[in-house]
């Protein structure tokens, strides 16, 4: 019952809307059947054919989602992906301190090479050691010419 109440008011509300575009329908379901009939399959077959489409873009987007996962799971067999353990290769058979262990060293490897490229020092061959970060671009050294 509370479904046909709400499809009742949502006809009320249209029609107090649009009364002007009501009445063309009205006038056109009385006077020219045909075209109103005709133009109420037009409306349906658009419907339908928006919902074809939707069907079938979910089945692709389902269809691409499997295969992915499909790709995925091949590929982590063959290279020890998956789970906590992506990134730290194969760590089967490994104590929890030896794991521990890789992973701080990994940590500190990582940190290493983020140190060293974010500071560049340039020698001149009279002027001091400058530090110049990498972000900043190429550092040039004006002098004043008076």
């Amino acid at each position: 019952m509370g479904y046909l109440k709400i499809i009742f008011y949502g006809i009320l509300a249209f029609v107090e809307r649009n009364p002007i575009f009501t009445l063309f329908l009205i006038l056109l379901g009385v006077f020219a059947p045909v075209v109103f009939k005709a133009i109420g399959w037009v409306i349906l077959g658009i419907i339908i054919l928006v919902l074809i489409l939707v069907a079938l873009a979910s089945l692709r987007i389902h269809r691409m989602r499997r295969q992915m996962e499909d790709q995925f799971r091949n590929a982590g067999s063959q290279q020890g992906f998956g789970g906590f353990s992506s990134g730290f290769g194969n760590t089967q058979g490994m104590t929890l301190e030896e794991l521990v262990r890789r992973m701080q060293e990994q940590a500190n490897a990582q940190k290493q090479a983020q140190n060293s490229s974010q500071q560049t020092t340039t020698h001149h061959g009279s002027s001091q050691t400058k530090r110049v970060n990498d972000k900043v671009g190429d550092y040039v050294d004006f002098e004043e010419v008076e």
